[in-house]
């Protein structure tokens, strides 16, 4: 740059300025050549009150990650600037303690399992126990009832037999002694009768014994009629009696084994009781103890998981503090190796950035969250976003801070670089062009205009700048062309490469979205 042209710059930058602010970047899509010149198209932008604010950008979102149980480390995979995904695993720790540690706690379970098994068999016992005692305790029950009713029958028998015939029961017995008497007489009149007739020829043989047989048939039911009537008077013998009494004691013996049955097995019933409470209560306890040790080994299995230490949130690993054989301790870095106590890991969300800006008191009333703020970054222009004014003034600067949220998709700014900002205080447009696009010639500044192809001298007349622009009061249109770097190597009518007229252009991915870059030729 000549000197004239250096001494306008510095006047120019004295000016009260009003900025640019706009949503979009000002230069279109950048085309590349060997001479490496550019131009942009010209655009109405908005024009910005300058507060000359300034700021430190960080992380949208800053995420320790810190280890949650203590070990050895025994590997890092994250590195500084490294993005990474929510799960990524940053470092690792030994686990070689916690794997003996697991193997007795599973051992420990299935000790606890085996002894609740154990338990619940002995419980099953007891209750098969107790329904047999009280199946033998009913069928004991049924036996006396039948006992007690055969002793109640055989003591019955029994009276009778000693009791011997009642008069009634004798004089049945007389009458049918008597009456079977007088049927034997008849029948040995009739057979007598009989007899006679038949010897002399006046009765059939056949006749004749039918009536012997009649007085034999008689004569046997006067016996059994007299026999009857003889047992009724002298009574039951000896035998009878003593048949009597054996079988009233053999009802009474049924009786005596029935209640012992009954009994034993009630003893039967609460012994069972007693060992279905003792297995409840050994149930009960293994239970815990089996709960315990699964607890213990559910324990030991969540510190193993904590062993491989993992990104929570993704984005960009803004801070490393542990390395390979450090010690750490749950919850930090431990100090180790790295002699600090920080986190192990922090991870940032870059692409969105945000920043404080100082806002001073008096005019913190024109500051609204949602409004757009002009942020710079050298010669790069963002538009950004209020989202937050704090509520208390800064003891030591008086000023109260307003958070901007500024959009950074490439993550081509940093945290930790300062920015300056002003805030959109008007609704006035205007054009805009980088300060090194206009080069003066003593009083008459001027730039290259791109007409078909051609570097064609265009004089303006410059206003207020701000953030390394010009505001164009006049000389160019919306739409022209203008070249924005390399300008000072161009003369008026040089060839300009430009994809319309040049086949050797190609994209440059590396220079800023919607600039053309095209090659001077003399």
């Amino acid at each position: 740059m000549n000197p004239k042209r250096s001494s306008i710059v510095i006047a120019l930058l004295l000016m009260v300025s009003l900025t640019a602010c706009s949503t979009e970047p000002s230069t279109a899509t950048v085309q590349t050549t060997s001479n490496n010149v550019t131009f942009t198209t010209i655009k109405q932008q908005a024009l910005d009150v300058n507060y000359d604010l300034s700021g430190t950008l960080t992380a949208y979102n800053e995420t320790p990650v810190t280890f949650r149980t203590a070990g050895t480390v025994t590997a890092v995979k994250g590195e500084i600037g490294q993005q990474v995904n929510k799960g990524a695993v940053l470092a690792t720790l030994d686990t070689a303690d916690l794997q003996l540690s697991l193997a007795d706690a599973n051992q420990s379970v299935a000790a606890a399992q085996a002894d609740l098994s154990s338990a619940n068999a002995s419980l099953k016992d007891a209750q098969a126990a107790k329904q047999n005692s009280l199946a033998t305790v009913s069928s004991a029950n049924a036996q006396l009832e039948s006992a007690q009713a055969k002793i109640e029958s055989a003591r019955v028998s029994q009276q009778s037999v000693l009791s011997g015939a009642r008069s009634q029961e004798k004089a049945q017995a007389q009458n049918a002694v008597n009456k079977a008497q007088t049927a034997y007489n008849q029948a040995k009149a009739e057979a007598t009768r009989s007899q006679t007739l038949a010897s002399n020829g006046l009765l059939t043989q056949q006749e004749n014994e039918q009536a012997q047989t009649a007085l034999a048939d008689a004569t046997d039911s006067l016996k059994d009629a007299q026999a009857k009537l003889s047992l009724i008077v002298e009574g039951a013998s000896a035998s009878e009696r003593a048949s009597a009494a054996s079988t009233v004691k053999e009802a009474q013996t049924g009786i005596a084994n029935a209640q012992a049955t009954i009994e034993q097995a009630k003893a039967g019933v609460a012994q069972a009781e007693a060992g279905i409470a003792q297995s409840q209560a050994n149930i009960q306890k293994s239970q815990a103890s089996y709960d315990q040790a699964v607890i213990a080994k559910n324990k030991i299995v969540l510190s193993l998981s904590y062993t491989t230490l993992k990104a929570q949130a993704s984005g960009v690993i803004l801070e490393k503090n542990v390395s390979v054989g450090q010690t750490v301790s749950a919850g930090s870095s431990g100090g180790g190796a790295m002699g600090g106590s920080s986190d192990p890991f922090v991870i940032g969300e870059t692409t969105r950035l945000k920043v404080l800006l100082p806002i001073a008191d008096s005019e913190i009333n024109q500051w609204k969250v949602g409004q757009q703020v002009s942020v710079s970054l050298y010669d790069d222009v963002r538009t950004g976003k209020v989202t937050k004014l704090y509520p208390q003034t800064n003891e030591s600067t008086g000023s109260i801070n307003a958070e901007v949220t500024v959009s950074n998709p490439k993550q081509d700014w940093k945290p930790g670089q300062v920015i300056k900002a002003s805030r959109q205080a008007t609704t006035q447009k205007g054009i805009l062009l980088p300060v090194e696009a206009v080069i003066s010639t003593g009083d008459k500044p001027y730039v290259f205009r791109n007409n078909k192809g051609k570097a064609v001298q265009t004089f303006v007349t410059i206003g207020e700048s701000y953030n390394n622009q010009y505001l164009i009061k006049s000389g160019l249109q919306v739409g022209d062309q203008v070249v924005v770097q390399g300008a000072d190597r161009l003369f008026n009518g040089d060839a300009l490469a430009t994809p319309a007229n040049s086949s050797t252009a190609k994209t440059n991915q590396s220079t800023t979205k919607n600039q053309h870059e095209v090659t001077a030729h003399d």
